[in-house]
């Protein structure tokens, strides 16, 4: 029995995606100086775009938590370990004792964990008297009670965790070199996960959007939700990018079109905004939005464009599947 709280682990929302718990885990550890923004370009995470066709909340986190967070730590070279399943599985309370068992683990060498409370939150403490976890979900308030009996018991049936075991120093150039690598991969590439008839990733995600928006087939309070992740997602990898310009003013243009999306995304806000957040999907609204995402996507292109002219020797040597590492 014992009790252990991680008293400066915190967690801030800016894109409510899994780089805001990451960042906060990783920086507390010490194991990284990088900003959320580096972050979400150096592990790929803000190049992702996945869109269900009728623009639900869950499109930002429709993807393989654990391949491609584990993935996302990897690049970092950080080791990670974690697992996921169903809460309706007879078997799952023999992986919460697990679970609980592994997060406490990590609270005890004062790094922290990752798990999902309906949202990527943190775990920062413990009380096994109480039966207890404590979590930031980034909301600001103090630290959230969750029983040991409650875990993996979310709005959806999905439990998830996943716990940073070490960090090798990687050379920051070939993390960079890779991050490119794995956008032309995002871009051009439909997330086998997701069923098409549902889902659509990169660039077809763009034509999804603009689809949903023509035939009104969404609920306008959920593709807001979605717009603000993304939005967020384009300004950090804007800001990424212009990082990486600093480095290889070959991709001045590639910033600048980055920068543009980014931009055309916040309009896309402030139109939603301007309509209000639960009645913005009147036809003007509409057809203003499907020009701003046409821009957007146009943008973006001629960004990947940039990137596969700066990368093509590598992009060659891995034939035809550039997400090959």
């Amino acid at each position: 029995m014992g009790t252990k709280i991680i008293r400066d682990l915190h967690m801030t929302i800016d894109c409510r995606s899994y780089i805001d718990a990451m960042h906060a885990v990783l920086s507390h550890a010490g194991w990284t100086a990088y900003s959320k923004a580096e972050l979400s370009g150096m592990t790929v995470t803000g190049f992702r775009l996945a869109v269900h066709r009728r623009l639900t909340s869950e499109s930002a986190t429709a993807y393989n938590w654990v391949a491609e967070n584990f993935l996302a730590a990897d690049f970092l070279g950080v080791t990670a370990s974690s697992a996921a399943g169903f809460s309706f599985h007879p078997t799952f309370p023999l992986y919460r004792e697990q679970a609980i068992s592994d997060l406490k683990a990590a609270i005890d060498r004062d790094v922290g964990a990752i798990f999902w409370k309906d949202g990527f939150v943190t775990a920062a403490g413990y009380d096994d008297q109480a039966g207890m976890l404590y979590y930031d979900d980034g909301s600001g308030r103090v630290l959230q009670p969750l029983s040991y009996g409650e875990f993996g018991r979310n709005s959806s049936p999905y439990w998830y965790y996943q716990v940073f075991e070490d960090k090798i120093d990687l050379d920051p150039i070939e993390v960079y070199k890779e991050s490119l690598m794995q956008a032309v991969y995002k871009w051009e590439m439909h997330d086998l996960m997701l069923p098409e008839a549902d889902y659509a990733c990169g660039s077809e995600a763009y034509e999804a959007i603009k689809q949903a928006l023509r035939t009104g087939e969404f609920d306008p309070i959920q593709a807001g939700e979605v717009f603000q992740c993304y939005a967020c997602a384009k300004s950090d990898i804007s800001e990424y990018m212009d990082k990486l310009h600093s480095l290889w003013p070959q991709l001045r243009s590639a910033a600048a079109a980055y920068g543009r999306t980014a931009a055309l995304f916040h309009d896309v806000l402030d139109a939603v905004a301007r309509g209000g957040m639960e009645d913005w999907s009147e036809q003007g609204v509409r057809q203003e939005l499907v020009h701003l995402f046409a821009e957007a996507q146009r943008s973006e292109q001629e960004g990947i464009d940039c990137i596969k002219g700066f990368m093509r020797e590598r992009i060659g040597n891995r034939f035809e599947h550039v997400g090959l590492r």
